[in-house]
Formats: structure tokens, C-alpha cells, sequence
């Protein structure tokens, strides 16, 4: 069971944040989970070396000011010293909320960040790669593969109550030579009905996805590591089919 499906009023999500443009979205997204998991915000900021302390201490103000405007409850802040996955790791968070990508990305939306995979790989913690701009979350979509032993997301939405009056869907990826329906059959039980159920199928997860938002909006896309993993070296490259490509926020679980 992954630390985001226990969540508690004890349970903490860590926003990492910087200064690039992803840094209004990450804090933002930070507040709306912390709201629907019934968990407590921290920001984080890692001191980069050009950076004073103070300049530093001022982004973390900044930033929970702005929550102070949206009537957000104040959040815990951070401040710490090193580099970024060791940042995340001693956070001790049920749920990171960092951006897809950072300051050096540019206007390239087929990317991630540098700094993204090195986390994804290094952590089991659940992961929410925020869009640069936080929109109102009201579809999420589970996206998952035909192998019954990978689940997570399936899980995390079970058990994400948090979560329960959004709209639900749960699209089932099978390759060539797959069978989807006993992976289908799993989403329904897990999900109880609440969620609309789909089998596409497809050489991959990006193709799977660009084929379902070309018919249905999604808001939130949720993925376990075990299968964006499963996709190789191409899961988490640079690509105008992949699943980072899309708008919507991405948690990996």
C-alpha cells in the first residue's frame, strides 16, 4: 500500500518549490491535496548556491502568502541545504508535488525536467509532476496496463476518498497479444462502480492516452512507477506522443 493511500490529518504533503514558472502551480496543487486527503502542507525550497539565504526565506513567504489570500490553512515551510532527490527523500512525505519541468525547459512541453527522474526512479513515495498552471481538477483518469499485478493507481484512487465525488475513469492499455479484460474486471471491483472503465488498444501508454483525450478532457492523470517503468527507457524521454506532452498533472504512485 503506498504512504498516499493512509492518509490521516497526521499525514504531510511536501511541495517542492522553486523559482521557475511551475512554481504558483506546484504550491497550488500542493494546497488542493492537502485539502482533499485531509493532510497537512509543507513547502520546501532547496537553497540553490547563487541563491542568499534570505532571498530564499522571501520565496517560501511569498509563497505562503499566497495561500493566505486563497484562505488556505499556513503551511508548514522548509528550508534546507543539498541537492534535490536528497531534498525529497528527507522530506519523510506521504506525497511530493514538484513540477514537470524547471527553470531551463523552455517552451518545450514534450520534456521533463532534469531534475524529475532521478526522483521518479529514487523514490517509492507517490509523486504529483504538476502542469505550469493549476486548473480546476474535475476528471482523473487512471492509466494502467493488462498485467493484473500492477494496480497501484487502480488502489490509490480506491482509497483516495478524497477523491470520491470527481469524475473517475480507468483506461486499460493492451498491447498487441494482451488481454484486457481481467484488468478490467479488477478496475470495476476497486473502484465499486464509481468509475467509467475503458480498454484501448495500443503499442503504448502515450498513443493509449492521445486516443482517450481526443474524446474525453482529463484533469489529473494518475500512473503506477511498476508500469511507467514497464515502458523502458522511452517512459520518461522527450516525446509529442508521450503522457507529459498532455496538460494535465500527472501522479506516480
Amino acid at each position: 500500500m503506498s504512504p498516499m493511500t493512509q492518509t490521516s490529518l497526521r499525514a504531510r504533503i511536501t511541495a517542492l518549490i522553486d523559482q521557475s514558472a511551475y512554481n504558483a502551480s506546484v504550491v497550488e496543487h500542493g494546497a488542493w491535496l492537502a485539502e482533499r486527503l485531509g493532510a497537512r502542507l509543507q513547502l520546501r525550497h532547496l537553497r540553490e548556491a547563487e541563491e542568499s539565504v534570505a532571498d530564499a526565506k522571501a520565496l517560501l513567504a511569498r509563497a505562503a502568502e499566497r495561500l493566505a489570500d486563497q484562505g488556505a490553512p499556513t503551511p508548514d515551510l522548509s528550508l534546507v541545504e543539498g541537492d534535490l532527490l536528497a531534498g525529497a527523500i528527507s522530506a519523510e512525505a506521504s506525497l511530493l508535488v514538484l513540477g514537470k519541468r524547471g527553470a531551463g525547459s523552455g517552451e518545450d512541453r514534450s520534456a521533463l525536467g532534469d531534475h524529475v527522474e532521478p526522483i521518479v526512479r529514487g523514490l517509492e513515495t507517490p509523486i504529483c509532476l504538476a502542469s505550469q498552471v493549476f486548473l480546476p481538477i474535475q476528471r482523473v483518469l487512471a492509466i494502467t496496463d493488462a498485467n493484473p499485478a500492477r494496480r497501484a493507481a487502480l488502489d490509490l484512487l480506491a482509497r483516495g476518498q478524497g477523491l470520491a465525488d470527481l469524475d473517475l475513469d480507468a483506461v486499460v492499455v493492451a498491447r498487441p497479444g494482451d488481454d484486457p479484460e481481467t484488468k478490467l474486471a479488477m478496475a470495476r471491483g476497486a473502484l465499486d462502480g464509481r468509475a467509467a472503465t475503458f480498454a484501448i488498444h495500443a503499442e503504448s501508454l502515450g498513443e493509449a492516452l492521445w486516443r482517450y483525450l481526443e474524446d474525453r478532457p482529463a484533469d489529473l492523470i494518475v500512473i503506477s512507477r511498476a508500469v511507467l517503468l514497464a515502458e523502458g527507457e522511452r517512459s520518461l524521454a522527450a516525446s509529442h506522443g508521450s503522457l507529459w506532452a498532455a496538460r494535465a498533472s500527472v501522479i506516480v504512485c
